[in-house]
């Protein structure tokens, strides 16, 4: 994937150069910095903010920049308006979906950016994940696109900087209510949501019954709630009387995950009967055979089924064990005793729960590399992909 990026990129580049040399255009300052006696500038209201939650309503800060310099006949400017924390480089060569650069398109004929202090407070909170009351040093830059060039030319860049101090806009507790949760469906007496990022994202974990739950806002009263939606989603539901589609269904009682973000909109939920699960054996890199320092796998719970490795393993053997530190305890193990596992499609995807670790059964890894393990307790599958 990469070399054909750098084919393209090469492309590109090239179909530039010639474009400018049948047009007969200069090119020899093309791709340096743009240098104006007037430059592009943005100018910041104030640089150290204090936000309180009663003046959320009050302007917080605005942004004002200069139009930027006229680039040749034909051109126009397009604006961008960019902000993250400093140090993070505004998203560049960070890893995919770990960026936390805001982006934002300017209408043409604008030139000035507000936030209200609820805006800007709620930007921390949710985008920027930093909790109330303490200080964040933000970045902004405006970015002036040249477009309709005969040939390419470097945007103007105007870059500041700003501290805020965020607040906590305080809890929103939530309850989980219905059969399969709180033992019924009174709304006075619905199960404690634990909230995880302010108002943002919750997780409980915990037993579960066979039936169905909703998630109000309200003890007591079964509207507003956040009601299932097709793909994991979720709506705001302020007006919907509970029906059998606007419900959470549990099929099987047990230990189940779930995961509700707001923010994004999303849910998780699935079926977790292991607290974690732990990788031993001489095929574990630098674990070896020591029960005591086996190593834990992932969990996730946005994907609360699985737990994942990836990471280099040795040739040789492996088991999975749920209980740390214990021989005895209880493990996931192959069917049968010396079960070859390559990373293809013809490997055996049967785990099997050990109660007592007996028989003693184990993987075998042949060939040692990197590798992405996968167990599914939930379905009881194992899968092994070769990185």
């Amino acid at each position: 994937m990469k070399n054909i990026k750098n084919i393209i990129s090469f492309i590109i580049m090239s179909l530039v150069f010639v474009s400018c040399a049948d047009s007969g255009l200069e090119n020899e300052d093309w791709l340096k910095q743009p240098n104006f006696a007037n430059p592009l500038t943005i100018t910041l209201s104030n640089k150290e903010i204090v936000l309180t939650k009663d003046h959320e309503a009050e302007n917080a800060i605005t942004f004002t920049w200069t139009q930027g310099n006229d680039r040749g006949a034909g051109t126009s400017l397009t604006y961008f308006f960019r902000m993250d924390i400093v140090g993070n480089n505004f998203g560049e060569g960070a890893a995919p979906g770990t960026s936390t650069t805001i982006t934002e398109e300017i209408p043409a004929g604008i030139f000035t950016k507000s936030y209200t202090v609820g805006q800007l407070n709620a930007l921390l909170l949710k985008n920027f994940k930093r909790p109330g009351g303490v200080v964040t040093n933000l970045e902004v830059q405006i970015i002036a696109r040249v477009d309709n060039s005969a040939q390419y030319q470097l945007p103007e860049v105007s870059t500041s900087s700003f501290a805020v101090t965020s607040y906590s806009p305080g809890p929103l507790p939530l309850f989980m209510v219905g059969d399969a949760i709180s033992g019924g469906w009174d709304y006075s007496a619905g199960k404690n949501l634990p909230e995880k990022t302010e108002r943002t994202i919750y997780n409980f974990i915990g037993d579960f019954s066979a039936g169905a739950f909703k998630v109000i806002e309200k003890a007591g009263s079964e509207l507003p709630s956040y009601d299932p939606i097709a793909g994991n989603k979720i709506f705001y539901n302020v007006t919907e009387p509970r029906n059998n589609d606007n419900v959470f269904k549990v099929t099987q009682a047990g230990r189940h995950s779930f995961y509700l973000d707001i923010d994004q909109g999303t849910y998780a939920f699935g079926y977790v009967p292991y607290e974690n699960v732990y990788m031993v054996g001489n095929a574990i890199t630098g674990i070896g055979w020591d029960i005591g320092r086996a190593k834990p796998m992932t969990w996730d719970p946005q994907n609360p089924e699985v737990f994942t490795y990836k990471g280099q393993f040795d040739a040789g053997e492996f088991k999975l064990a749920l209980d740390l530190g214990n021989w005895g305890g209880r493990f996931l193990m192959p069917p049968a005793n010396g079960t070859v596992i390559k990373g293809e499609a013809s490997d055996n995807p049967t785990v099997l729960l050990m109660p007592n670790g007996q028989p003693d059964n184990k993987w075998i890894i042949e060939t040692a590399g990197q590798y992405e393990l996968t167990i599914n307790p939930a379905k009881m599958t194992i899968l092994l992909k070769k990185l």
